[in-house]
């Protein structure tokens, strides 16, 4: 996890990985949240994640779009590609990102301003990992209630995980805050 200003657990998550913030310097919840890897609160390691983090979503912002999305990803399947919504994008019940056999294979999917997530699964098809697919998102990302995402969320303001969501990938806001809420598990892919 990375974010710009906080990282709040309110109880019982575990994050099996490191947790950065920079400029600010909060982490809260921890415990009865638990964290396995590292904590760096506004020093050094911080600050390079989050230069890193900007150069990392501005590149993901120029990559031009292969396919435009219109309505809920619920129930479709994407391939390899860059993938754009000109607002904010959903996702209700289960899609799927198919690697046709590619292990390297690179799925971007960019939302103009939010990403709303909603009782979802993500599932990977022939090879697809979940390191390989960013999530970018113009402002706020919201992981509802039980959701099992995949892959990299990407933010520019903050990202939300509600109760029972799970999260096989990273965490990264860039200006605001990461929230965990109760039971949220997430796994470096």
């Amino acid at each position: 996890i990375l974010a710009g200003s906080t990282v709040t657990c309110v109880n019982l998550g575990t994050i099996n990985a490191d947790v950065s913030v920079w400029p600010g310097s909060a982490i809260t919840g921890f415990g009865p949240c638990v964290i396995t890897g590292a904590r760096h609160a506004a020093d050094p390691f911080a600050q390079t994640a989050q230069a890193a983090l900007t150069v990392a979503y501005n590149q993901l912002d120029n990559m031009p779009c292969g396919a435009t999305l219109s309505g809920d990803l619920g129930g479709q399947t994407l391939q390899p590609g860059v993938f754009c919504s000109m607002s904010s994008q959903g996702l209700t019940g289960e899609m799927f990102f198919d690697a046709l056999g590619d292990a390297n294979a690179t799925f971007v999917v960019k939302a103009a301003s939010t990403l709303t997530v909603a009782g979802a699964q993500v599932t990977l098809l022939n090879g697809a990992q979940a390191k390989n697919i960013y999530w970018l998102v113009g402002t706020s990302a919201t992981i509802g209630v039980s959701s099992a995402m995949k892959g990299n969320i990407i933010a520019f303001t903050s990202i939300t995980l509600n109760d029972n969501a799970t999260l096989l990938g990273r965490a990264l806001a860039r200006n605001g805050a990461v929230t965990l809420g109760t039971n949220n598990v997430i796994i470096l892919p």
